[in-house]
Formats: structure tokens, C-alpha cells, sequence
């Protein structure tokens, strides 16, 4: 099988593993970083619990990435691209949900979810153009 060492669809894999990495790490290994995103209302409901819960979510997103990781290795069939958009559009509905349902979430946490928006369009376009 051919590889697609050079392809939009490995770029796209990469591009969206790098940036899930970065939030992952931050969230499993120093989540009070995550406050940026926050108003002074998800500050203050800071518990060790929710710590437990962004490290724990920090490992899923971690998960994430290293299957992104390993499909950019991978021939990118549309099914893929189309999985792979549909994750960062549910990830955005997430964060656009917290952020208009909840009092927790600053403006600033728009920008992960337009970051994941942008990787849902990317990902559905390439799907709609491979054969």
C-alpha cells in the first residue's frame, strides 16, 4: 500500500495531532494552565476533583493524537478524513456548548473551538475530495 508521505490528507493528520498534543499535555500534566480559558466563576470552582478530570481528559486527548499520529503514516481513505473532521466538530460543539450553557468558560476558550472548527472544514474538504 502507498504510502502518503506528502499528501494534504498527512499534513492534515499532523497538523491536528500536533495541536491535540499540545492541549493534552498541558491538561494531563499542569492543568491549572487551563484557567486561561476560564472566567473567575471556573476558577474559583477549581476542586481536586476537577484537576483528577482534566488530567484524565488530558490523557484522552492524548489518545487522540497518537491516532492522528498514526494515520498520517497511513493511506488517507475518505472514511478516515471524514472520522477524523467528525471528531474536531463534536469537539467544537463541546466547547461551544460549555461556553454559551455554562458560567465557567471566558471568550478566549473560543479559540480552541474555532482552531477545531477549522480542523473539521479542513478535514471534511479533503474527504470530499478524495476518491
Amino acid at each position: 500500500m502507498e504510502r502518503n508521505n506528502s499528501t494534504p490528507a498527512r499534513v492534515y493528520f499532523i497538523a491536528m495531532a500536533a495541536f491535540w498534543l499540545i492541549f493534552g499535555l498541558v491538561t494531563a500534566f499542569y492543568p491549572a494552565l487551563m484557567d486561561m480559558f476560564q472566567t473567575e466563576t471556573g476558577i474559583s470552582a477549581v476542586t481536586e476533583y476537577s484537576n483528577h478530570i482534566w488530567r484524565h481528559d488530558g490523557f484522552d486527548i492524548l489518545s487522540i493524537s497518537v491516532l492522528l499520529f498514526a494515520l498520517s503514516r497511513e493511506h488517507a481513505s475518505r472514511n478516515l478524513l471524514t472520522a477524523a473532521a467528525t471528531v474536531a466538530l463534536l469537539v467544537t460543539m463541546a466547547i461551544i456548548y460549555s461556553l454559551v450553557t455554562t458560567p465557567y468558560w471566558s471568550i478566549f476558550f473560543l479559540v480552541p473551538g474555532l482552531s477545531c472548527l477549522a480542523f473539521a472544514v479542513w478535514g471534511f474538504v479533503l474527504a470530499a475530495r478524495t476518491k
